[in-house]
């Protein structure tokens, strides 16, 4: 072989190799995506909340917060903390069979007109259900002003002075106001204790200024 014939070896090398390295070239390109490109498909793959148009905003508090009230303003009844109360003195009739009245210098009349052995029923929390007793008391207003019966509070002890559980359930206790010259009855319900032993003592109040009427006896 000539050295003519040799020739034209080099450059066609050259091309091949050339090619090639473009097609490498283009392999890597299409193979393997830029940074931005990357980070931009990431972003939009990110949930709504995740990405930095959708993020909820922080809470604002407000700018200013109210400054706490200094006006002073009077004790409903009057008075003040500084002021000292007199204790008032609860006074009491003396004791009264069941079956008699008790009555104050006002003119107003107690009587115990019922008491029955029963068994109560249970309804409300702190109530316990079993034997007890039912007792009426009638009030008359033999003063010349009206009388708040809802002011009347109605208690129940034994001998040894357990008390017994007011219920609710069959209680009719009084309400309202009873006009002067008027009387009014209610059922006051109890439940005695599992100890429970006579003789009875029953307390009527119906005012705070007022002796409380009290009554003693064999209930049971």
């Amino acid at each position: 072989m000539t050295a003519s014939q040799r020739m034209p070896v080099r450059p066609r090398l050259i091309a091949l190799v050339a090619v090639a390295v473009l097609g490498l070239a283009g392999c890597t390109s299409s193979s393997e995506p830029s940074t931005d490109a990357a980070s931009a498909s990431a972003t939009e793959s990110l949930p709504p909340e995740q990405t930095g148009a959708g993020a909820s905003a922080p809470t604002e508090l407000p700018s200013s917060i109210p400054a706490p009230a200094t006006t002073e303003v009077p004790a409903p009844g009057g008075g003040d903390i500084n002021e000292t109360v007199e204790v008032g003195e609860i006074t009491s009739n003396a004791p009264v069979p069941l079956s008699e009245a008790s009555t104050n210098d006002t003119g107003v009349s107690v009587a115990l007109v019922g008491i029955e052995q029963i068994t109560t029923e249970a309804n409300l929390p702190g109530e316990i259900a079993g034997p007890g007793l039912k007792v009426t008391v009638k009030i008359t207003n033999g003063s010349s002003q009206p009388l708040d019966l809802g002011n009347v509070v109605v208690d129940l002890q034994d001998a040894v002075q357990t008390p017994s559980i007011p219920m609710t359930t069959g209680a009719t206790p009084l309400t309202g106001s009873l006009a002067a010259g008027g009387e009014a009855s209610g059922d006051y319900i109890f439940t005695t204790s599992s100890g429970y032993t006579d003789p009875a003592t029953v307390t009527v109040t119906y005012s705070a200024d007022q002796p409380v009427a009290v009554f003693v006896g064999n209930a049971k």
